[in-house]
């Protein structure tokens, strides 16, 4: 019988339909209001989401979970958003998007809402057969990506001469599932198994 030692998925999809012009507007004006202070954190290169007054930033939410409980598991959740914004020459640095202190891992997503050419890929990497991995994933305006929040990951650097922009986050699933009764959907293709 054949068991995979290990698996790790990823894919993406296209939002077009929202405006991109009013969430990357909404997104620009809270740059400087980063999650965390220290400058070797890295959130510091995070920034506050606009909060669902505004109605495109509500949308692409909405948009963002819908997919992933269509595609991924129908009980997943978004628990938090926040802004990327990439100027030129800048990167971000290796990281993942923690864990959960013995739960399952988050999904987590990436939207790019302002994506000019070169503006820095998204590079995954980890440990497979005493080699190091790297999966590099194109940059694209509109592309949706969702992996596990536990992945390490960073971005290339911005040589576009442009702003890049983007939208993050991560979807749970509720911490009362019953773990005896699970189905696991399409969600154990993203993140493997994992102790539970």
């Amino acid at each position: 019988m054949f068991k995979p030692l290990l698996l790790l998925g990823s894919s993406q999809f296209k939002i077009t339909d929202v405006d991109k012009e009013a969430i990357n507007e909404a997104a620009y004006a809270r740059k400087d209001m980063k999650l965390d202070d220290s400058a070797n954190h890295t959130f510091a290169e995070d920034s506050m989401f606009p909060d669902v007054s505004v109605p495109a930033c509500k949308e692409l939410i909405e948009k963002v979970e819908a997919i992933a409980q269509k595609e991924i598991h129908s009980k997943l959740r978004n628990v938090n958003v926040w802004s990327h914004i990439l100027e030129a020459n800048e990167s971000t640095m290796f990281h993942t998007h923690g864990t959960q202190n013995g739960l399952p891992p988050m999904i987590s997503w990436v939207y790019y809402s302002k994506a000019p050419k070169n503006a820095g890929n998204i590079v995954f990497t980890f440990e497979c057969n005493a080699h190091r991995v790297m999966q590099e994933e194109q940059v694209e305006e509109d592309k949706v990506l969702f992996f596990s929040g536990e992945i390490p990951h960073f971005t290339q650097k911005n040589t576009s001469g442009q702003t890049r922009i983007s939208i993050s986050g991560n979807l749970k699933l509720p911490e009362d599932m019953n773990w005896q009764k699970f189905d696991p959907e399409n969600w154990l293709n993203y993140v493997g198994v994992f102790n539970g």
